[in-house]
C-alpha cells in the first residue's frame, strides 16, 4: 500500500510538472498599465473633522487653482483606517523618478497662493499633518 501511494506520488508529481515545463517562457510587458499610489490614513482622535477642513479649504482648492485632478477619497466605515486616498500616476511608474514631480511644484504654487504665501501653505500641511496618526502607502495597478 505504501509502494503504491508513493507511486502515484510520483506520477502525480511527473504530470504537473511536464505541464509547466512544457510552455516555453517568454518575457511580456503590459500594455499601458494605470498606477495608482494608495493612501491609508487614520486620523488621531476628534482630529478628523479639522484635516477634512483643511482638504476641502486648501487641498482641493489648490488641486483645481493648478489644473490638476483631484485624488479619489473613501470615508472607510470601519477597519484600522479612517480614510483612503487615491492618486492616479499619469505617468505610470515613471513618477517614482521625481524626487518632486511638475505637478507637486504646480500643486505648492497654488498652495502658497490661497494660503497667503509658501511658509503660510507649509503651515497648513504640517498642521494637517499634526492630525494624522498613521499614513500608510501602497502602488496598484489597475488590471
Amino acid at each position: 500500500m505504501k509502494i503504491y501511494k508513493t507511486t502515484i506520488a510520483i506520477l502525480i508529481f511527473l504530470l504537473v510538472s511536464s505541464f509547466g515545463f512544457a510552455q516555453e517562457m517568454k518575457a511580456e510587458k503590459y500594455e499601458n498599465p494605470e498606477w495608482v499610489n494608495i493612501a491609508y490614513i487614520k486620523f488621531k482622535p476628534m482630529k478628523k473633522e479639522p484635516a477634512m477642513g483643511i482638504i476641502a479649504n486648501y487641498f482641493a482648492k489648490a488641486d483645481q487653482d493648478a489644473g490638476i485632478d483631484a485624488p479619489t477619497a473613501y470615508h472607510l466605515a470601519y477597519g484600522d483606517y479612517d480614510m483612503m486616498v487615491i492618486w492616479e500616476m499619469k505617468d505610470g511608474i515613471e513618477t517614482l523618478n521625481w524626487k518632486t514631480t511638475p505637478d507637486d511644484v504646480k500643486w505648492m504654487k497654488s498652495m502658497g497662493k490661497i494660503a497667503g504665501g509658501q511658509d503660510k501653505a507649509m503651515a497648513k500641511l504640517e498642521e494637517f499633518m499634526s492630525y494624522v496618526d498613521t499614513w500608510d502607502n501602497t502602488l496598484a495597478r489597475k488590471e
